[in-house]
Protein backbone atom coordinates (compact mmCIF):
# COMPACT_ATOMS: atom_id res chain seq x y z
CA UNK A 1 0.00 0.00 0.00
CA UNK A 2 0.98 3.64 -0.48
CA UNK A 3 -0.07 6.89 0.41
CA UNK A 4 0.19 10.33 -0.93
CA UNK A 5 1.76 13.49 1.21
CA UNK A 6 -0.36 16.55 0.70
CA UNK A 7 2.26 17.66 -2.24
CA UNK A 8 0.78 14.11 -3.65
CA UNK A 9 4.24 12.21 -3.45
CA UNK A 10 3.38 8.61 -3.24
CA UNK A 11 5.20 7.27 -0.07
CA UNK A 12 4.73 3.81 2.26
CA UNK A 13 1.56 3.39 4.55
CA UNK A 14 4.48 3.58 7.48
CA UNK A 15 5.92 7.00 6.65
CA UNK A 16 5.16 9.42 8.73
CA UNK A 17 6.76 12.09 6.71
CA UNK A 18 7.46 12.47 2.86
CA UNK A 19 10.48 10.68 1.62
CA UNK A 20 10.50 13.36 -1.24
CA UNK A 21 9.73 16.66 0.52
CA UNK A 22 9.71 15.95 3.86
CA UNK A 23 6.10 16.96 4.93
CA UNK A 24 3.99 15.48 7.37
CA UNK A 25 1.70 12.61 6.06
CA UNK A 26 -1.42 12.47 8.04
CA UNK A 27 -2.98 9.00 8.20
CA UNK A 28 -6.57 9.16 6.59
CA UNK A 29 -8.73 9.33 9.57
CA UNK A 30 -11.27 6.92 7.97
CA UNK A 31 -10.81 3.01 8.62
CA UNK A 32 -11.55 0.22 5.71
CA UNK A 33 -14.47 -0.59 5.09
CA UNK A 34 -15.33 -4.23 4.99
CA UNK A 35 -16.69 -6.48 2.67
CA UNK A 36 -20.39 -6.27 2.08
CA UNK A 37 -21.37 -2.95 3.08
CA UNK A 38 -23.52 -1.07 0.32
CA UNK A 39 -22.43 2.02 -0.34
CA UNK A 40 -25.51 4.25 -2.05
CA UNK A 41 -27.76 2.06 -2.28
CA UNK A 42 -25.94 0.31 -5.16
CA UNK A 43 -22.24 -0.78 -4.53
CA UNK A 44 -21.86 -3.69 -2.47
CA UNK A 45 -18.08 -4.08 -0.95
CA UNK A 46 -15.16 -6.92 -1.96
CA UNK A 47 -12.69 -6.25 -1.17
CA UNK A 48 -9.96 -2.94 -0.87
CA UNK A 49 -7.61 -3.08 -3.85
CA UNK A 50 -5.56 0.51 -2.71
CA UNK A 51 -4.93 3.37 -0.53
CA UNK A 52 -4.00 6.67 -0.90
CA UNK A 53 -3.31 9.81 1.06
CA UNK A 54 -6.73 11.00 0.98
CA UNK A 55 -8.63 7.97 0.96
CA UNK A 56 -8.97 3.98 -0.29
CA UNK A 57 -9.98 2.26 -3.30
CA UNK A 58 -11.97 -0.89 -3.18
CA UNK A 59 -13.86 -3.28 -5.87
CA UNK A 60 -17.45 -3.38 -5.40
CA UNK A 61 -20.41 -5.17 -7.19
CA UNK A 62 -23.00 -2.74 -9.22
CA UNK A 63 -26.20 -4.73 -7.39
CA UNK A 64 -28.46 -2.53 -10.04
CA UNK A 65 -26.69 -4.21 -12.70
CA UNK A 66 -26.52 -7.87 -12.31
CA UNK A 67 -23.38 -7.46 -9.97
CA UNK A 68 -21.32 -6.00 -12.31
CA UNK A 69 -17.70 -5.60 -10.97
CA UNK A 70 -16.92 -2.17 -10.75
CA UNK A 71 -14.18 0.75 -9.02
CA UNK A 72 -15.19 3.00 -6.08
CA UNK A 73 -12.37 5.28 -4.77
CA UNK A 74 -13.06 7.21 -1.49
CA UNK A 75 -11.60 10.50 -0.98
CA UNK A 76 -11.93 11.37 2.91
CA UNK A 77 -10.11 14.46 3.42
CA UNK A 78 -8.24 15.06 6.63
CA UNK A 79 -10.22 18.42 6.90
CA UNK A 80 -13.07 19.22 8.87
CA UNK A 81 -15.94 21.54 8.35
CA UNK A 82 -18.87 22.03 6.21
CA UNK A 83 -17.14 24.76 3.71
CA UNK A 84 -14.09 23.04 3.12
CA UNK A 85 -15.98 19.74 2.13
CA UNK A 86 -18.77 21.64 -0.54
CA UNK A 87 -15.70 23.24 -1.84
CA UNK A 88 -14.26 19.93 -2.16
CA UNK A 89 -17.45 18.46 -3.79
CA UNK A 90 -17.50 21.69 -6.08
CA UNK A 91 -13.53 20.82 -7.66
CA UNK A 92 -14.95 17.00 -7.27
CA UNK A 93 -18.14 17.45 -9.46
CA UNK A 94 -15.97 19.49 -12.21
CA UNK A 95 -13.53 17.62 -12.56
CA UNK A 96 -15.90 14.71 -12.75
CA UNK A 97 -17.60 16.08 -15.62
CA UNK A 98 -13.79 15.92 -17.40
CA UNK A 99 -13.53 12.77 -16.53
CA UNK A 100 -17.28 11.87 -17.59
CA UNK A 101 -16.50 13.20 -21.08
CA UNK A 102 -13.62 10.83 -21.52
CA UNK A 103 -15.13 7.97 -24.23
CA UNK A 104 -11.95 5.99 -25.25
CA UNK A 105 -11.89 2.41 -25.12
CA UNK A 106 -8.27 2.13 -23.27
CA UNK A 107 -9.71 4.57 -20.51
CA UNK A 108 -11.94 3.13 -17.86
CA UNK A 109 -15.34 4.48 -18.01
CA UNK A 110 -16.53 7.42 -15.59
CA UNK A 111 -19.74 6.36 -14.05
CA UNK A 112 -20.73 8.61 -11.26
CA UNK A 113 -20.29 10.65 -7.97
CA UNK A 114 -21.84 10.59 -5.09
CA UNK A 115 -21.37 12.09 -1.12
CA UNK A 116 -22.25 10.22 1.67
CA UNK A 117 -22.12 10.29 5.79
CA UNK A 118 -20.37 7.78 7.57
CA UNK A 119 -19.99 8.05 11.41
CA UNK A 120 -20.98 11.44 10.99
CA UNK A 121 -17.86 12.91 8.56
CA UNK A 122 -18.54 13.55 5.14
CA UNK A 123 -17.41 11.50 2.19
CA UNK A 124 -16.86 11.45 -1.43
CA UNK A 125 -16.60 8.57 -3.68
CA UNK A 126 -16.29 8.06 -7.35
CA UNK A 127 -17.37 5.04 -9.40
CA UNK A 128 -15.66 3.90 -12.71
CA UNK A 129 -15.47 0.44 -14.45
CA UNK A 130 -13.04 -2.05 -13.34
CA UNK A 131 -10.41 -3.68 -15.62
CA UNK A 132 -9.62 -6.98 -15.41
CA UNK A 133 -5.83 -7.41 -15.52
CA UNK A 134 -2.04 -6.80 -13.13
CA UNK A 135 -0.36 -3.22 -13.66
CA UNK A 136 3.02 -2.53 -15.46
CA UNK A 137 4.63 -2.61 -11.96
CA UNK A 138 3.39 -6.22 -10.89
CA UNK A 139 4.20 -7.48 -14.22
CA UNK A 140 7.58 -6.10 -14.05
CA UNK A 141 8.13 -6.92 -10.65
CA UNK A 142 7.14 -10.95 -11.83
CA UNK A 143 9.47 -10.70 -15.13
CA UNK A 144 12.42 -9.73 -12.47
CA UNK A 145 11.96 -12.95 -10.45
CA UNK A 146 12.76 -14.72 -13.60
CA UNK A 147 15.90 -12.34 -14.12
CA UNK A 148 14.21 -10.80 -17.20
CA UNK A 149 12.79 -7.41 -18.23
CA UNK A 150 10.51 -6.31 -20.85
CA UNK A 151 12.10 -6.31 -24.41
CA UNK A 152 12.52 -3.23 -26.34
CA UNK A 153 10.12 -5.08 -29.05
CA UNK A 154 7.37 -5.35 -26.00
CA UNK A 155 7.91 -1.64 -25.55
CA UNK A 156 7.82 -0.37 -28.97
CA UNK A 157 4.57 -2.53 -29.05
CA UNK A 158 3.22 -0.81 -25.76
CA UNK A 159 4.36 2.64 -27.19
CA UNK A 160 2.61 2.45 -30.69
CA UNK A 161 -0.43 1.28 -28.63
CA UNK A 162 -1.01 3.93 -25.65
CA UNK A 163 0.60 6.57 -27.34
CA UNK A 164 -2.76 7.22 -29.07
CA UNK A 165 -4.76 7.29 -25.97
CA UNK A 166 -2.84 10.23 -24.48
CA UNK A 167 -3.49 12.09 -27.71
CA UNK A 168 -6.74 11.81 -27.34
CA UNK A 169 -6.95 13.09 -24.22
CA UNK A 170 -4.73 15.98 -24.82
CA UNK A 171 -6.78 17.07 -28.03
CA UNK A 172 -9.84 17.41 -25.21
CA UNK A 173 -7.38 19.46 -22.87
CA UNK A 174 -7.00 16.75 -20.69
CA UNK A 175 -3.62 16.18 -18.82
CA UNK A 176 -3.18 12.75 -16.52
CA UNK A 177 -0.08 14.34 -14.52
CA UNK A 178 0.33 10.80 -12.81
CA UNK A 179 1.84 8.78 -15.67
CA UNK A 180 3.68 5.60 -14.02
CA UNK A 181 4.05 1.97 -14.24
CA UNK A 182 0.96 1.41 -11.58
CA UNK A 183 -1.12 3.94 -13.28
CA UNK A 184 -1.07 1.31 -16.84
CA UNK A 185 -3.14 -1.99 -16.48
CA UNK A 186 -2.25 -4.60 -19.38
CA UNK A 187 -6.11 -5.45 -19.92
CA UNK A 188 -6.55 -9.75 -19.81
CA UNK A 189 -9.05 -10.10 -22.78
CA UNK A 190 -6.82 -8.35 -25.53
CA UNK A 191 -3.66 -7.57 -23.67
CA UNK A 192 -3.73 -3.81 -24.50
CA UNK A 193 -2.53 -0.83 -21.96
CA UNK A 194 -5.46 0.70 -20.14
CA UNK A 195 -4.90 4.30 -18.77
CA UNK A 196 -6.41 4.73 -14.74
CA UNK A 197 -5.90 6.57 -12.40
CA UNK A 198 -6.04 10.25 -13.88
CA UNK A 199 -4.39 13.01 -11.71
CA UNK A 200 -7.08 15.41 -11.89
CA UNK A 201 -8.97 13.70 -8.56
CA UNK A 202 -5.86 13.91 -6.52
CA UNK A 203 -4.67 17.06 -7.75
CA UNK A 204 -8.11 18.34 -6.00
CA UNK A 205 -7.59 15.99 -2.81
CA UNK A 206 -4.28 18.14 -2.73
CA UNK A 207 -5.65 21.41 -3.46
CA UNK A 208 -8.05 20.96 -0.76
CA UNK A 209 -5.68 19.42 1.62
CA UNK A 210 -2.96 22.05 1.22
CA UNK A 211 -5.60 25.00 1.88
CA UNK A 212 -6.67 23.47 4.83
CA UNK A 213 -3.08 22.90 6.06
CA UNK A 214 -2.23 26.79 5.25
CA UNK A 215 -4.21 27.88 7.49
CA UNK A 216 -7.15 28.45 5.35
CA UNK A 217 -10.24 28.22 7.71
CA UNK A 218 -12.69 30.04 6.03
CA UNK A 219 -12.79 28.75 2.24
CA UNK A 220 -15.98 30.97 2.01
CA UNK A 221 -13.92 33.72 2.18
CA UNK A 222 -10.76 33.01 0.59
CA UNK A 223 -10.34 32.69 -2.76
CA UNK A 224 -6.98 32.39 -3.08
CA UNK A 225 -5.15 28.91 -3.49
CA UNK A 226 -1.25 27.95 -2.35
CA UNK A 227 -0.10 26.12 -5.29
CA UNK A 228 0.12 23.06 -5.81
CA UNK A 229 2.70 20.01 -6.69
CA UNK A 230 1.53 16.55 -8.07
CA UNK A 231 3.33 13.69 -9.45
CA UNK A 232 5.87 10.81 -8.70
CA UNK A 233 9.54 12.24 -7.98
CA UNK A 234 11.41 10.12 -11.27
CA UNK A 235 8.26 10.38 -13.52
CA UNK A 236 7.15 13.48 -13.75
CA UNK A 237 9.34 16.54 -15.01
CA UNK A 238 11.15 19.31 -13.22
CA UNK A 239 8.84 22.11 -14.57
CA UNK A 240 5.67 19.51 -12.85
CA UNK A 241 7.38 18.64 -9.82
CA UNK A 242 9.49 22.51 -9.03
CA UNK A 243 6.57 24.18 -10.27
CA UNK A 244 3.63 22.54 -11.00
CA UNK A 245 3.35 22.90 -14.42
CA UNK A 246 1.52 20.07 -16.16
CA UNK A 247 1.35 20.04 -20.11
CA UNK A 248 1.46 17.24 -22.47
CA UNK A 249 5.08 17.45 -22.47
CA UNK A 250 5.33 16.56 -19.23
CA UNK A 251 2.25 13.48 -19.77
CA UNK A 252 5.19 12.09 -23.08
CA UNK A 253 7.85 12.83 -20.41
CA UNK A 254 6.36 10.47 -17.72
CA UNK A 255 5.60 7.66 -20.52
CA UNK A 256 9.32 8.09 -21.46
CA UNK A 257 10.56 7.42 -17.84
CA UNK A 258 8.19 4.53 -17.66
CA UNK A 259 9.10 3.08 -20.82
CA UNK A 260 12.99 3.34 -19.71
CA UNK A 261 12.05 1.35 -16.41
CA UNK A 262 10.34 -1.25 -17.71
CA UNK A 263 13.57 -1.85 -20.22
CA UNK A 264 16.10 -1.70 -17.43
CA UNK A 265 14.29 -2.51 -14.71
CA UNK A 266 15.38 -0.20 -12.24
CA UNK A 267 14.12 2.81 -10.73
CA UNK A 268 14.42 6.71 -12.14
CA UNK A 269 16.69 7.26 -9.08
CA UNK A 270 19.09 4.32 -10.28
CA UNK A 271 18.94 6.00 -13.90
CA UNK A 272 18.92 9.57 -13.40
CA UNK A 273 22.35 11.92 -12.72
CA UNK A 274 21.16 14.07 -10.19
CA UNK A 275 23.82 17.08 -10.89
CA UNK A 276 22.67 17.74 -14.56
CA UNK A 277 19.80 15.81 -14.51
CA UNK A 278 19.87 13.48 -17.24
CA UNK A 279 19.41 9.88 -18.15
CA UNK A 280 21.94 7.45 -18.12
CA UNK A 281 20.43 4.70 -19.17
CA UNK A 282 22.59 3.30 -21.87
CA UNK A 283 24.41 2.63 -18.79
CA UNK A 284 22.12 -0.61 -18.24
CA UNK A 285 21.01 -1.31 -21.90
CA UNK A 286 21.74 -1.45 -25.47
CA UNK A 287 18.64 -0.14 -27.77
CA UNK A 288 18.51 0.13 -31.44
CA UNK A 289 18.99 3.59 -32.66
CA UNK A 290 15.64 4.77 -33.36
CA UNK A 291 13.84 3.55 -30.29
CA UNK A 292 17.43 5.43 -28.34
CA UNK A 293 16.52 8.39 -30.11
CA UNK A 294 13.01 8.68 -29.35
CA UNK A 295 13.35 8.12 -25.89
CA UNK A 296 15.80 10.77 -25.24
CA UNK A 297 14.37 13.17 -26.94
CA UNK A 298 11.22 12.16 -24.90
CA UNK A 299 13.12 12.81 -21.43
CA UNK A 300 14.79 16.41 -22.59
CA UNK A 301 14.78 18.17 -19.67
CA UNK A 302 13.89 21.72 -21.42
CA UNK A 303 9.66 20.74 -22.31
CA UNK A 304 10.51 22.81 -25.90
CA UNK A 305 12.93 20.46 -27.17
CA UNK A 306 10.69 17.30 -26.45
CA UNK A 307 8.58 15.54 -29.00
CA UNK A 308 5.37 18.37 -29.44
CA UNK A 309 2.55 15.67 -29.51
CA UNK A 310 1.83 12.47 -29.10
CA UNK A 311 1.20 11.83 -33.01
CA UNK A 312 4.82 13.33 -33.50
CA UNK A 313 6.46 10.14 -31.27
CA UNK A 314 4.52 7.91 -33.23
CA UNK A 315 5.89 8.83 -36.38
CA UNK A 316 9.10 8.57 -35.15
CA UNK A 317 8.46 5.39 -34.31
CA UNK A 318 7.17 4.08 -37.02
CA UNK A 319 8.51 6.12 -40.03
CA UNK A 320 11.55 3.61 -41.56
CA UNK A 321 15.16 4.56 -41.58
CA UNK A 322 16.23 5.35 -44.41
CA UNK A 323 19.50 4.19 -46.04
CA UNK A 324 22.34 6.07 -46.50
CA UNK A 325 22.76 5.85 -50.48
CA UNK A 326 25.68 6.45 -52.68
CA UNK A 327 25.26 9.41 -55.33
CA UNK A 328 22.63 8.15 -58.31
CA UNK A 329 24.51 8.44 -61.92
CA UNK A 330 23.54 10.51 -64.23
CA UNK A 331 20.63 9.91 -66.21
CA UNK A 332 20.59 8.16 -69.36
CA UNK A 333 19.78 10.60 -72.63
CA UNK A 334 15.92 10.31 -73.50
CA UNK A 335 15.08 8.04 -75.90
CA UNK A 336 12.89 8.98 -79.22
CA UNK A 337 9.78 8.78 -79.05
CA UNK A 338 7.94 5.59 -80.43
CA UNK A 339 4.83 5.53 -82.29
CA UNK A 340 1.53 4.78 -80.54
CA UNK A 341 0.69 1.24 -80.11
CA UNK A 342 -2.05 0.21 -82.31
CA UNK A 343 -4.96 -0.90 -79.38
CA UNK A 344 -6.64 -2.64 -82.37
CA UNK A 345 -5.15 -5.92 -83.43
CA UNK A 346 -7.12 -6.36 -86.57
CA UNK A 347 -5.70 -3.23 -87.68
CA UNK A 348 -2.15 -3.40 -89.39
CA UNK A 349 0.57 -0.96 -87.44
CA UNK A 350 2.75 1.16 -90.13
CA UNK A 351 5.92 2.19 -88.65
CA UNK A 352 7.79 4.58 -90.51
CA UNK A 353 11.67 3.90 -91.51
CA UNK A 354 14.10 5.81 -92.80
CA UNK A 355 13.72 8.93 -94.97
CA UNK A 356 10.20 10.25 -95.60
CA UNK A 357 9.68 9.55 -99.25
CA UNK A 358 6.59 10.22 -101.87
CA UNK A 359 3.65 8.04 -100.74
CA UNK A 360 2.85 5.81 -103.08
CA UNK A 361 -0.54 4.35 -103.90
CA UNK A 362 -1.43 1.28 -102.84
CA UNK A 363 -4.13 -0.34 -104.79
CA UNK A 364 -7.42 -1.17 -102.98
CA UNK A 365 -9.23 -3.94 -104.01
CA UNK A 366 -13.41 -3.50 -104.87
CA UNK A 367 -15.34 -4.06 -102.11
CA UNK A 368 -19.09 -4.69 -103.07
CA UNK A 369 -21.38 -2.22 -101.39
CA UNK A 370 -25.06 -2.68 -101.09
CA UNK A 371 -26.71 0.53 -101.13
CA UNK A 372 -29.86 1.55 -99.07
CA UNK A 373 -32.96 2.67 -100.40
CA UNK A 374 -32.14 6.16 -99.63
CA UNK A 375 -28.86 5.63 -101.16
CA UNK A 376 -30.27 4.24 -104.06
CA UNK A 377 -32.93 7.19 -104.32
CA UNK A 378 -30.14 9.41 -103.78
CA UNK A 379 -28.08 8.05 -106.72
CA UNK A 380 -31.18 8.20 -109.09
CA UNK A 381 -31.59 11.87 -108.10
CA UNK A 382 -28.14 12.43 -108.65
CA UNK A 383 -28.63 10.36 -112.01
CA UNK A 384 -31.55 13.09 -113.03
CA UNK A 385 -29.43 15.81 -112.06
CA UNK A 386 -26.86 15.04 -114.47
CA UNK A 387 -27.98 13.18 -117.22
CA UNK A 388 -24.42 13.80 -119.69
CA UNK A 389 -22.11 11.98 -116.47
CA UNK A 390 -24.61 9.14 -116.38
CA UNK A 391 -25.16 8.33 -119.90
CA UNK A 392 -21.41 8.33 -120.42
CA UNK A 393 -20.77 6.06 -117.35
CA UNK A 394 -23.30 3.61 -119.12
CA UNK A 395 -21.65 3.46 -122.43
CA UNK A 396 -18.50 2.85 -120.88
CA UNK A 397 -19.52 -0.15 -118.89
CA UNK A 398 -21.42 -1.27 -122.05
CA UNK A 399 -18.44 -1.77 -124.41
CA UNK A 400 -16.15 -3.47 -121.77
CA UNK A 401 -19.10 -6.05 -121.06
CA UNK A 402 -19.48 -6.41 -124.77
CA UNK A 403 -15.53 -6.89 -125.51
CA UNK A 404 -15.74 -9.44 -122.27
CA UNK A 405 -18.59 -10.93 -123.74
CA UNK A 406 -16.92 -11.64 -127.19
CA UNK A 407 -13.88 -13.08 -125.69
CA UNK A 408 -15.51 -15.54 -123.81
CA UNK A 409 -17.74 -16.93 -126.93
CA UNK A 410 -14.72 -17.36 -129.11
CA UNK A 411 -12.86 -19.22 -126.47
CA UNK A 412 -16.21 -21.40 -126.49
CA UNK A 413 -16.40 -22.06 -129.85
CA UNK A 414 -12.41 -22.87 -130.22
CA UNK A 415 -12.76 -25.06 -127.17
CA UNK A 416 -15.41 -27.07 -129.14
CA UNK A 417 -14.20 -27.14 -132.21
CA UNK A 418 -11.33 -28.82 -131.45
CA UNK A 419 -12.55 -31.20 -129.36
CA UNK A 420 -14.56 -32.32 -132.19
CA UNK A 421 -11.72 -32.24 -134.84
CA UNK A 422 -10.93 -35.84 -136.00
CA UNK A 423 -7.78 -37.54 -134.53
CA UNK A 424 -5.12 -38.95 -137.09
CA UNK A 425 -2.87 -42.24 -135.82
CA UNK A 426 -0.31 -42.65 -138.40
CA UNK A 427 3.12 -44.60 -137.83
CA UNK A 428 5.11 -41.71 -138.27
CA UNK A 429 3.06 -39.46 -136.00
CA UNK A 430 2.31 -39.66 -132.15
CA UNK A 431 -0.26 -39.45 -130.47
CA UNK A 432 -0.69 -35.89 -128.81
CA UNK A 433 -3.07 -33.26 -127.22
CA UNK A 434 -4.48 -30.66 -129.47
CA UNK A 435 -2.26 -27.26 -129.94
CA UNK A 436 -4.72 -24.29 -129.26
CA UNK A 437 -3.80 -21.58 -132.00
CA UNK A 438 -0.71 -19.18 -131.34
CA UNK A 439 -3.15 -16.71 -132.53
CA UNK A 440 -6.90 -16.23 -130.43
CA UNK A 441 -9.53 -16.45 -133.11
CA UNK A 442 -11.93 -14.30 -134.80
CA UNK A 443 -15.56 -13.86 -132.80
CA UNK A 444 -17.91 -15.24 -135.18
CA UNK A 445 -20.48 -13.52 -137.45
CA UNK A 446 -23.11 -13.73 -134.42
CA UNK A 447 -20.78 -12.42 -132.03
CA UNK A 448 -19.60 -9.28 -134.33
CA UNK A 449 -23.43 -9.01 -134.50
CA UNK A 450 -23.91 -9.01 -130.85
CA UNK A 451 -21.65 -6.69 -130.35
CA UNK A 452 -23.03 -4.10 -133.21
CA UNK A 453 -26.30 -3.75 -131.77
CA UNK A 454 -24.92 -3.16 -128.22
CA UNK A 455 -22.53 -0.63 -129.47
CA UNK A 456 -25.49 1.34 -131.15
CA UNK A 457 -28.01 1.20 -128.10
Amino acid sequence: MTILCPNGHENPDTNRFCQSCGIQIATPVNTAMTAGIILGNRYRITKEIGQGGFGRTYQCEDINRFNELCVLKEFAPQVQGTAFLTKAQELFEREGGVMYGLQHPQIPKFREMFRENRGGVGQLFLVQDYVAGNNYQQLLRQKRKQGKTFTEAEMTDFLVQILPVLGYIHSLGVIHRDISPDNLIRRESDGLPVLIDFGGVKQVAVTVATQYMSGANNAENNNSYVPTRLGKVGYAPNEQIQRGVVSPHSDLYALAATTLVLLTGKEPSDLIDPQNFTWNWREHISLTPKLASVLDRMVQLRPNDRFASAQDILTALQYPELPISPVPPLPPPPKPLQPPVNSNPKIPQTVATGTKKNPVATPIPPTVVTATKEEQSNNSNAGAKNPSLLAIVGKTWMFIAAVVGAIALGWLVASLSAKFRPSFNSPNRSTSLPHLPSQPSQPSKFAKALLDSRMKN
